[in-house]
């Protein structure tokens, strides 16, 4: 029998398990380390956004200066391209004769009141009385936004009629209706412009709403826009030389644009109807913002070829606005020389930066300064934190150019 004492107990194998090793965590230093690395990062893409923000803003500002310069001298050149349009027919007596009109406020030409603002100082001759011409450049009649520089303002007339631009001379002396050979080229409500080259008076009238049309020779006269006595001027006192053309309908979209145009409050481009074709409270309206100033000078044909010769300043010399006025000898044939007019524009920022963004002075016109027309527009500690663009454009004015 085998004595298992003596007999060795094998036993299976029992792999050996490590003692475990407890949680270790960061050391103040690798966290201090840490720390600092992220907020070194956060600072640098902070950095690339703020630049990347300012860019940005700045390409914006920059790209709504030019889009208001844009839509300003579209609207300018707009308007001054049709101006005359209408009654250049008359140009030879009609231009420089005083303006008398009603509206549905009353009487509208020559003025009984300042017109609202910011045209409160717009008044050629002092005397509330407009003359009749294409284009008039008023030299610092506009005292927005910055009344120690003010801005020009710009005086457009024309007429819209499908037949604009034909005379009729009437058969006999004005009264309550308008004899004329014949009634082809007006319409029921239609605006009117009388002129009377013997008295060198113009008249704005309407014709009523009874006319039927052809084959009729009289014209009825009746409506908003008539009156038999405008500012001291009798309609039947006009003389059998009168001539009458048509200026468009207000009723059906085609009023005639008796304009004054100059620089707002808030940086604005307005336009005011000096005829309130859509009534007073519609007479004033915004075109374009983004505008700081605007100037503007005359292209003048002196030798009468139909071709542009020389810049004329609207503040002296024989295109002076002050010397533009009713009696002037010679008033048609200056007005007749008047081609085209250059407009230049300041535009500015809405909001300042923090930092200069300006030089000292813009620079307007600056290739007239041989002739001395140039401007220099200083600009103060202040202004200079504002982004400015200086933009220009000449309008050839299309209707006065064959008139000689």
């Amino acid at each position: 029998m085998k004595d298992l004492r003596t007999t060795p107990t094998v036993r299976p194998f029992a792999r050996r398990q490590p003692r475990g090793r407890g949680a270790r965590g960061l050391s103040l230093v690798e966290l201090m380390v840490a720390l600092a690395v992220g907020a070194l990062v956060s600072v640098a893409v902070l950095g690339v956004l703020v630049e990347a923000e300012g860019r940005k803003r700045v390409t914006t500002r920059l790209n709504d200066l030019e889009q208001a310069g844009a839509l300003a001298l579209y609207q300018i050149d707009t308007l001054a391209r049709s101006a005359g349009s209408g009654f250049t027919a008359v140009a030879g007596t009609g231009y420089g004769c005083v303006l008398h009109a009603k509206a549905t406020s009353g009487q509208t030409l020559p003025l009984s009141a300042a017109l609202p603002a910011p045209f409160e100082n717009v008044d050629p001759d002092g005397s509330g009385q407009f003359l009749l011409a294409p284009v008039l450049i008023l030299p610092g009649a506009t005292a927005h936004p910055d009344a120690s520089r003010p801005s020009d303002a710009l005086l457009l007339m024309s007429g819209t009629a499908a037949a604009g631009g034909v005379a009729t001379s009437v058969t006999a002396a004005p009264g309550t209706a308008l004899s004329v050979p014949q009634t082809l080229t007006f319409h029921a409500n239609e605006l009117l412009l009388l002129h009377d080259p013997v008295a060198a008076s113009c008249a704005v009238s309407q014709v009523a709403s009874t006319f039927a049309g052809p084959p009729a020779t009289s014209l009825p006269l009746g409506g908003d826009f008539h009156a038999a006595t405008v500012g001291g001027l009798s309609l039947a006192g006009l003389g059998d030389k009168t001539q009458v053309l048509p200026l468009g309908v207000p009723a059906a979209g085609t009023s005639p644009q008796f304009l004054v145009l100059g620089v707002g409050a808030e940086q604005t481009l307005f336009a005011y109807d000096l005829l309130q074709t859509d009534g007073q409270d519609r007479a004033l309206r915004a075109l374009a913002a983004g505008v700081y100033a605007m100037h503007a000078v005359y292209g003048v044909d002196n030798d009468d070829d139909g071709r542009i010769d020389a810049w004329a300043s609207p503040s002296s010399g024989t295109y002076a606005a002050s010397g533009l006025v009713a009696g002037t000898t010679g008033l048609p044939a200056i007005f007749k020389r008047i081609k085209a007019i250059r407009v230049a524009l300041v535009l500015r920022s809405l909001q300042p930066e923090k930092t200069v963004q300006s030089a000292d002075s813009l620079h307007l016109f600056a290739d007239l300064e041989p002739v001395g027309l140039n401007l220099l527009r200083t600009l103060d500690a202040a202004e200079r934190h504002y982004r400015y663009r200086v933009v220009e454009t000449t309008v050839v004015l299309r209707n006065p150019v064959g008139v000689s």
